[in-house]
């Protein structure tokens, strides 16, 4: 019954979210990527949108995806407002 209300709500068991997390290391060992790189990576990716767009800083999360052929870098930022000519600070 417990596992059919969770699947039902879409919460993920235990050894799912273990087996997603172990991907996430993995990955960044095999990119050689570390905290300090994919923080200078976020803070890159804020400078840029900043420039066109209001955003919200503190919820921006950076992520690595992987797929079967590719792995991919995945950003997440909630945006107030979008800046028209001669709006941007």
């Amino acid at each position: 019954m417990l596992k059919s209300l969770r699947r039902f709500f879409g919460e993920k068991a235990s050894g799912q979210v273990a087996r997603q997390r172990m991907q996430v290391v993995l990955m960044h060992d095999r990119l050689d990527l570390t905290p300090d790189i994919l923080e200078a990576l976020k803070n890159d990716i804020l400078a840029v949108l900043s420039r066109y767009m209001e955003i919200d800083q503190r919820t921006i999360r950076v992520d690595l995806e992987q797929g079967k052929e590719y792995t991919a870098l995945v950003s997440n930022v909630h945006i107030k407002r979008v800046y028209r000519r001669g709006d941007a600070n």
